[in-house]
């Protein structure tokens, strides 16, 4: 059964499980990792059974402007559907968040990937060799 909790319940070797098990290293020091994890403002996970197969997370000043480090999926576990899922409630969560950016290296590149956080609410802001910029502004005013 698929659960999506916003509860920082997973431990590190979930962590470790689900960021290294894709053809490509993300990180190196997952302790690290770990502790940028539980510190991190909102956290969404989705778990099959006990497994951890995607999170997301962000940080940034409280209700005006979050940084959406990373939206990860397990590589080994393909579900259609659940990355929106995960994303939808990551959205619910921080539903009183003003601006939400994403800050992408490769990994939003995809036209699927731009097709998708587009039709999400997000619009890319900037592009270049280097960085893809995401923004979803809500204009909820402060």
């Amino acid at each position: 059964m698929v659960t999506i909790s916003t509860e920082k319940n997973m431990s590190f070797d979930d962590i470790v499980d689900l960021y290294t098990s894709g053809d490509t290293e993300l990180y190196t020091d997952y302790n690290q990792l770990y502790q940028s994890i539980l510190n991190s403002d909102y956290c969404i996970t989705v778990r099959d059974g006990k497994q951890l197969v995607g999170i997301i997370r962000s940080s940034g000043d409280g209700n005006i402007n979050q940084y959406i480090a990373e939206i990860v999926m397990h590589a080994g576990h393909p579900t259609p559907g659940i990355g929106s899922k995960l994303l939808d409630a990551y959205l619910t969560a921080a539903a009183e968040v003003s601006k939400i950016y994403i800050l992408s290296h490769e990994h939003y590149r995809t036209t699927f990937s731009k097709t998708w956080l587009q039709y999400k609410g997000f619009r890319l802001i900037a592009e270049n060799g280097d960085i893809i910029v995401y923004m979803l502004d809500r204009g909820i005013k402060y």
